[in-house]
């Protein structure tokens, strides 16, 4: 029987979603989205193309992403494409990752045990904002 919270979830490379992502367990995303993006363990693949915010527990980005993340741990791999702010704990930019952005080292002791479930209300990136990268 498949478990919610240890569920793994496909947006294929055809697919476009505009709005609000909350999700458990892992997800990958081929296609494009536009929108928030909550969540446990998330791999932007290859093909994707996302903006908005992500505030996940762990992320994988190895396609194009413009806008904020926060997360404990980010992982840029070489061939990704990253416009915006990334908060976390732990980060690796691997060598052909492109990042045009602010980093923010936080500390385990700074985020709050319900950040990622309280995420919506203390909103940083908005979609309307039109700079994103300084």
């Amino acid at each position: 029987m498949n478990n919610f919270t240890n569920s793994s979830s496909v947006i294929s490379s055809d697919t476009v979603i505009k709005g609000k992502i909350d999700f458990k367990g892992e997800l990958l995303i081929e296609g494009k989205t536009s929108g928030d993006i909550f969540g446990d363990s998330l791999t932007l693949g290859p093909s994707a193309k996302v903006d908005g915010k992500i505030i996940v527990k762990a992320i994988t980005v190895q396609g194009s992403f413009t806008g904020f993340i926060r997360s404990d741990t980010v992982k840029l791999d070489s061939g990704s494409t990253v416009k915006g702010d990334i908060e976390h704990i732990e980060i690796s930019i691997e060598t052909g990752a492109n990042f045009n952005g602010k980093v923010l080292r936080i500390s385990k002791q700074q985020k709050r045990p319900t950040e990622i479930e309280t995420a919506e209300d203390n909103s940083i990136y908005s979609l309307t904002d039109k700079a994103v990268a300084k």
